[in-house]
């Protein structure tokens, strides 16, 4: 495609991507390729006419420190560097608190938070995960293996109150029942958590939940093993880093957790071998599988734009139907609309990993089953 108009050349479009997870190896230092390689597969299809250039921030914010960063971040993208949308942040406390400024500032920002609360008209959820369909996934893996007297460790954050709440939503439908709900902060330590998980011990439970964005599972295994507990075990999405390196799976070891990487996925297996020979590296995470589908998606909806500006971009976003994603099981797809921001559809969005030896194998998916209906 032309590369000059009436002599000058024409700029590319600027998409930010926004992290504050740094650091994170498998979803932080992937997330900008990925969006550069699904922009450069969608031009190559001939459906994006310019180039697309990926301005890059990333910012510690909570829990280590207020969102104040963040927001500056973001306001620094948008009026310094002229992006049309933003990718980011990742986790929804800090997603939560730019909320106000991604709506005032109507750029459309697509994030893999997974509050039922991040809506509004510029902001789109591709989950990875989701506070409010985890627990369902949690509780009919629990009910199929005949786990009901469940002790839960629930994080104090907005995140685990969060799953908290629609955790318990599943209780009477799946016949559970719940013995100890020990609360921690992210930040903890293993003296804090043996006492939590001694509570949960002392409760005679039939398995363990733990509810939260992951901060404890850098202490839970050392911590389980003091008190010589080794119980059948279910986590949320906390559990993604376990595909992230051998390290953080052995910290894991036995516990199965819900995940969004699956080996039978066509379309991630295919955008992996590009990503591999375009970057020199690659990962089997739904850390590099977000950010290709969101990327992919942001591209398509600069093809479509009618104008250059944020909001024609919104509305672009919203003719998104039935894309087909490289995230979850075979078969998810991306469909987006007014008012239908939550871009992840399919009963197999969300899949079961487990941990065993340094690696993690496909437990399962959590099937839908019919309830009984009255005769």
């Amino acid at each position: 495609m032309a590369t000059v108009y009436h002599g000058r050349p024409i700029e590319p479009y600027r998409l930010g991507v926004l992290i504050d997870l740094p650091e994170h190896p498998g979803l932080s230092d992937c997330w900008p390729d990925a969006v550069r390689l699904a922009s450069e597969d969608v031009k190559a299809r001939g459906l994006l006419e310019r180039d697309v250039e990926v301005v890059v921030r990333e910012v510690y914010a909570q829990p280590w420190t207020s969102a104040h960063g963040l927001i500056k971040a973001y306001r620094e993208l948008v009026e310094d560097a002229g992006v049309l949308g933003v990718v980011g942040p990742f986790t929804s406390d800090n997603c939560l608190a730019l909320l106000p400024e991604i709506e005032r500032r109507q750029v459309p920002t697509a994030t893999i938070c997974g509050s039922v609360r991040f809506v509004g008209d510029y902001a789109y959820a591709f989950a990875n995960g989701g506070l409010a369909d985890e627990p369902a996934v949690m509780a009919a893996w629990l009910q199929a293996n005949g786990h009901r007297r469940i002790a839960v460790l629930r994080e104090r954050t907005q995140i685990g109150e969060e799953y908290a709440e629609f955790f318990r939503y599943e209780l009477q439908p799946q016949n559970l029942v719940i013995t100890a709900e020990p609360p921690v902060y992210p930040a903890t330590s293993v003296e804090e958590l043996v006492e939590a998980l001694t509570v949960c011990r002392d409760s005679k439970p039939d398995a363990l939940v733990y509810l939260g964005l992951g901060g404890v599972n850098q202490w839970i295994r050392p911590a389980l093993e003091q008190i010589d507990w080794d119980p059948p075990r279910i986590q949320t999405t906390a559990f993604v880093s376990a595909t992230y390196t051998e390290e953080r799976a052995r910290r894991l070891e036995g516990w199965v957790g819900v995940d969004q990487y699956h080996e039978g996925n066509e379309v991630f297996a295919a955008v992996r071998e590009r990503f591999r020979k375009r970057f020199g590296y690659d990962y089997a995470t739904s850390g590099l599988s977000t950010g290709y589908d969101i990327g992919h998606a942001f591209a398509l909806a600069l093809g479509r734009m009618r104008y250059a500006t944020p909001t024609a971009l919104r509305d672009a976003m919203d003719t998104l139907r039935r894309i087909p994603a490289c995230t979850g099981g075979p078969g998810t797809i991306i469909t987006l609309g007014p008012r239908d921001h939550r871009a992840y559809q399919g009963a197999d969005f969300l899949v079961l990993r487990r941990a065993h030896g340094g690696t993690t194998s496909l437990e399962g998916l959590a099937s839908v089953v019919p309830w009984e209906q009255p005769s």
